[in-house]
C-alpha cells in the first residue's frame, strides 16, 4: 500500500520552455531530504498534459533516478491522455522503468459516455503489470466517478482511485466497501486538504501540492498523524489549511513556483502559456511572511535559498 505524503510535483523548465532537468532534479532530491514519501509524476501540477510522451518518459526516469538514492520513496507516475493510444504507451514506459503504481485521468476536453471511460481503463489496465490508479478529476475529465463505475473498474483489476473532489458520501462508500468486501483497493486523497477526516475514515495517504513549497510542514502533519499524536497534527493541519488558502490567489502550478522563489530558491519556469509575475512584485515577500509564520507557529526553522531574484 502506498502510504504518507506525496506531491503532485512541478516540472521546471528554462526560460525557453525546455525542461530543467537539473533544477527539477534538484526539487524532487530536496522535498525527499525534507521527509516526502512519494511523487505524482506529470500531472496537472507537472504540466503533462502541455508536455510530448517523450519528455513525460524523460520526467518518470529523472525520478526513479532520484528516487534510488533515497529509501522506501513511492512513484506513481501520471499517464493520462487526451487519447488512449498515448496513454497506454505512457503506462508501458512507466511499467517497464519499473514504479509502484501508474494513475490516470479519463480522457479530457471530449465529453465521453461511462462505457468508453472503461474500455480506456481496461486497456491501460490490460497494458501493464503495475497497479493502476483511476483519477477522479471531474474539473479536468469532465467525467465524474460514481460507485458504480468504480465497481465496474475493479472488477477488471484497477487497484486504486487518486480523488480530488474528496465527496464524503462517494468516497466513504467506495472506501467501506472495500473494507467490509475485504477489496484489494486504495484511496488517496488528491489533496491535503481533507487529510484528518479522511485519514480517521482509513485513508493513509495525501498527495498534497504544498510539498511543492513546504514539505517540511506537510512532513511534520504527517508524521504526527502516523505517530498518534492528534494535537500536534491538529496544529499542523490548521496550518497547511490557512497557507493552502492563502496560495490559491493565482493557479496551483504558478503559486508552487512563486513560494520557492520567495524562499530563495530559483526554481525556474513553468510552461507558456502559464508566466510567473515579474520578481520585482510584492506578492513574493507577502508569501514569504506568510510562510515563515507558518514555520514559526509550528517550532520549525524554515530553510531559505540565495539563488533567488527576490530579495528582502
Amino acid at each position: 500500500m502506498i502510504q504518507g505524503s506525496l506531491v503532485p510535483n512541478i516540472t521546471i523548465f528554462d526560460e525557453h520552455g525546455s525542461i530543467d532537468r537539473e533544477k527539477t532534479g534538484w526539487h524532487i532530491r530536496w522535498m525527499f531530504e525534507k521527509g516526502l514519501d512519494g511523487l505524482f509524476l506529470t500531472g496537472s501540477y507537472g504540466a503533462g498534459p502541455m508536455m510530448t510522451t517523450e519528455e513525460r518518459i524523460g520526467i518518470f526516469k529523472l525520478a526513479k533516478e532520484a528516487a534510488s538514492e533515497f529509501s522506501g520513496k513511492f512513484l506513481l507516475p501520471h499517464v493520462g491522455c487526451i487519447d488512449t493510444k498515448s496513454t497506454v504507451e505512457l503506462a508501458k514506459a512507466a511499467d517497464t522503468i519499473g514504479v509502484d503504481a501508474i494513475g490516470a485521468v479519463p480522457p479530457f476536453y471530449y465529453k465521453h459516455e461511462e462505457k468508453l471511460i472503461i474500455q480506456y481503463y481496461k486497456e491501460i489496465i490490460e497494458s501493464v503489470n503495475t497497479p493502476v490508479y483511476a483519477y477522479n478529476n471531474p474539473e479536468t475529465s469532465r467525467f465524474t466517478f460514481s460507485f458504480n463505475t468504480v465497481l465496474k473498474l475493479q472488477e477488471l483489476g484497477l487497484k486504486g482511485l487518486k480523488d480530488s473532489p474528496l465527496n464524503v458520501g462517494f468516497l466513504s462508500r467506495v472506501n467501506y466497501d472495500a473494507k467490509v468486501n475485504k477489496k484489494d483497493f486504495q484511496i488517496i486523497i488528491g489533496t491535503s486538504t481533507g487529510w484528518l477526516p479522511f485519514y480517521y475514515m482509513g485513508v493513509r495517504a495525501t498527495i498534497g501540492g504544498m510539498n511543492n513549497w513546504a514539505p517540511e510542514i506537510m512532513t511534520e502533519m504527517i508524521k504526527a498523524t502516523f505517530e498518534g499524536n492528534m494535537e500536534r497534527a491538529e496544529r499542523a493541519y490548521l496550518v497547511m489549511l490557512d497557507l493552502s488558502a492563502k496560495m490559491h490567489f493565482t493557479d496551483s502550478t504558478i503559486a508552487s513556483h512563486i513560494a520557492l522563489y520567495a524562499r530563495g530558491f530559483n526554481a525556474g519556469f513553468p510552461r507558456k502559456p502559464m508566466m510567473l509575475p515579474p520578481f520585482d512584485d510584492q506578492k513574493y515577500k507577502e508569501i514569504r511572511g506568510w510562510l515563515a509564520r507558518g514555520f514559526e507557529t509550528l517550532g520549525l526553522e524554515m530553510e531559505t535559498g540565495n539563488d533567488s531574484p527576490i530579495k528582502d
